[in-house]
């Protein structure tokens, strides 16, 4: 079975890599591991002292995600912490020995014909599959 993580955001954009594993791949073939991360200084900073509090701030929005694969096996959900959103998403896909990242090419709005610095450095690094889901043009 192939390991795919999702790093997800929770914004509406992150939500078509969703959708589109759903399109690519039977819930038989695939398990999924799906991570947001907390680059944000203040949140970096209050791991120091509240690493349980900040993991539990993000969860629900990981469960959310979560109810939009009913039927694919979730392996994993966490909440990476850490000053580089690229760089955590690279370790913890190595760590894990993932098949493939599925990410959008930028969650912000108006940004859809531009890859974001994020997806730029996990395809430059990746020692994986990385797929950018195709997005529709919202002119």
């Amino acid at each position: 079975m192939k390991k795919i993580l999702l790093p997800v955001d929770g914004s509406e954009r992150s939500l078509k890599a969703v959708e589109f594993i759903r399109k690519l791949y039977d819930p038989s073939e695939v398990e999924i591991a799906l991570v947001t991360v907390k680059e944000d200084y203040e949140s970096f900073i209050r791991t120091e002292f509240e690493p349980d509090k900040v993991t539990a701030e993000s969860m629900p929005m990981l469960d959310e995600v979560a109810k939009h694969l009913d039927g694919y096996k979730i392996f994993d959900k966490k909440v990476l912490i850490g000053k580089f959103a690229g760089g955590e998403i690279l370790d913890y896909a190595n760590l894990n020995k993932v098949y493939a990242i599925v990410m959008t090419k930028s969650t912000k709005p108006g940004h859809q014909n531009i890859i974001g610095s994020v997806t730029a450095n996990v395809v430059k690094k990746a020692r994986c599959v990385v797929i950018i889901t195709p997005e529709e043009s919202e002119e």
